[in-house]
């Protein structure tokens, strides 16, 4: 006689998490989406930037980036610890702070990822250079969340076109609002 598993057998298998795998899930998750908010956030101030932008600026692009990334995370963590407060009855546990480490590790990252090219490369081509890099993060992110889900090669790179539809939507909404 063969034995016959059930399907809530076989996936509370295989969802069964453990706290620390469940902890490591959450920062993951919390570091991915301060960098893809910063990212977002950047190539939005990269889209405001003037058409010829020089080296020479007064501010040069790289501070403007970096201290406009600064910004939203110090306005994030400030955000974070009151909800957090509110929530917990004014207590902020370990397991919170773990969460703000990785928020701000996930924005640093991606901060470094776009001021490096503009340190690199001068003007324009460096600003085209960190928004195709802030893009690319976020479609390999797009591509890696729908391999999570089992879906095909074709369908992951689907959704990473309707990401990067909507990154652009987004851009385009925020260059309407520049002028």
């Amino acid at each position: 006689m063969s034995h016959v598993t059930l399907p809530d057998e076989t996936r509370a298998g295989a969802d069964a998490t453990s706290p620390d795998e469940g902890r490591r899930q959450d920062r993951v998750r919390e570091g991915l989406t301060m960098a893809l908010y910063i990212g977002l956030s950047l190539l939005a101030v990269m889209v405001a930037l003037p058409r010829n932008v020089m080296a020479a600026l007064d501010p040069h692009p790289a501070v403007t980036l970096f201290l406009t990334s600064i910004s939203l995370l110090i306005a994030h963590q400030l955000a974070f610890r009151l909800s957090a407060r509110f929530a917990h009855r004014g207590v902020i546990g370990a397991e919170h702070l773990d969460l703000l480490a990785a928020q701000v590790v996930g924005g640093l990252a991606v901060t470094t990822v776009a001021v490096i090219p503009l340190i690199l490369f001068e003007g324009t081509t460096g600003v085209v250079i960190a928004e195709l890099t802030l893009l690319a993060f976020i479609a390999a992110v797009g591509y890696a969340s729908a391999r999570t889900i089992h879906v095909s090669r074709v369908r992951a790179v689907m959704s990473v076109l309707g990401v990067i539809a909507l990154v652009l939507v987004v851009l385009w909404i925020k260059e309407l609002v520049h002028h």
